[in-house]
């Protein structure tokens, strides 16, 4: 039954199921499939609602691999896809309503009008998928959820937007309750459900204003080679770049310095390890000295091997305020 337009009222009290465990409440359908078919809930945006749309858009276009292509499930009237034109080049909806749709694609967007299914076919995976306001609707989420992940590519984000039925449900907020919404997520069960459907929580948040909970999550590409291929690869490109009489220090006296001489030796002489904690210079790792850094002593080598990846862009701009002209190598971009 359509909700507009009809004299029938259908009024029942509802069953209110919880996990105690994950937080997770859940109400029983009586929602037909049908009722979405002239669905059109939240077809105007005021002008608070549109900021937090575009900084949703911002974040996602930010974690997505790339800006090339971008879906949104449940499109509605396409008033996301008017925002993410900002942010990603190909744009595609899929929407139930004929009529919301219809009013999507005369904006120019190309919009399939159907129900979201395995079945839909795309000329390629997607870089970034919203889905919002989508989920509370359905009896089998998760279902949905994993379906989805299928049509992103490696390391491509799906972003979710649902009413947080966790504050719902600890302010009895009897007002947020409504027969459309069937499921009624915590930070705990909607994470837990992505997790499930193979993807890696990036963040989760709430809102109270509207009352939302946000999921950024990421398909994680597929592993590929193995940590010897990739050692390997790393070692190699190293002898590359250095000469038979090239004079060579490190940098970073930390934990990982004695794996990665343990690594290079066979090949390479270090004759020192540079490092700037004071605890540590005048020592030694596997018999090599540790100094401190200063313009005469970097400037005895030719290449220096950086075991402190983590520190990077401190150790760059450290050696070129010392005025270091040889070359810098970084284990981690080899």
């Amino acid at each position: 039954m359509s909700l507009y337009d009809s004299n029938e009222l259908n009024l029942r009290d509802l069953e209110i199921f919880n996990c105690n465990s994950c937080g997770h409440t859940q109400i029983p359908a009586f929602i037909d499939k049908d009722y979405y078919q002239d669905y059109s809930m939240g077809s105007f945006w005021g002008d608070s609602f549109k900021r937090i749309r575009e900084h949703q858009l911002e974040r996602l276009s930010t974690f997505a691999p790339s800006s090339n292509s971008f879906l949104d499930i449940g499109c509605g009237v396409g008033h996301y896809l008017g925002l993410a034109k900002n942010y990603f080049k190909e744009l595609y909806g899929v929407e139930p309503s004929l009529r919301s749709a219809m009013i999507a694609r005369q904006k120019g967007f190309s919009v399939i009008n159907d129900y979201f299914h395995e079945g839909l076919n795309f000329d390629s995976c997607f870089d970034a998928i919203s889905i919002i306001e989508v989920l509370e609707h359905l009896e089998d989420p998760s279902a949905f959820l994993a379906n989805a992940s299928k049509y992103l590519s490696d390391d491509g984000i799906i972003l979710v937007e649902v009413p947080n039925g966790q504050r719902i449900l600890e302010k009895h907020l009897y007002y947020n309750l409504c027969t459309d919404h069937i499921q009624y997520f915590s930070v705990n069960s909607l994470t837990t459900m992505a997790n499930r459907a193979g993807l890696t929580t990036i963040c989760v948040q709430e809102s109270s204003n509207p009352n939302l909970l946000e999921l950024y999550v990421k398909k994680p590409s597929k592993p590929t080679g193995s940590f010897t291929i990739k050692r390997q690869l790393t070692l190699d490109i190293i002898y590359s770049e250095i000469q038979h009489d090239t004079r060579i220090a490190a940098w970073g006296a930390g934990a990982e310095a004695a794996c990665f001489i343990s690594m290079l030796k066979e090949n390479i002489m270090i004759e020192c390890i540079f490092d700037s904690d004071q605890s540590k210079q005048g020592h030694t790792i596997l018999g090599i000295p540790i100094e401190k850094p200063s313009s005469n002593n970097i400037s005895k080598y030719t290449a220096i091997i950086l075991f402190a990846n983590a520190h990077k862009k401190q150790i760059q701009k450290q050696l070129r305020e010392l005025g270091y002209m040889g070359k810098l190598i970084t284990l981690e971009d080899s």
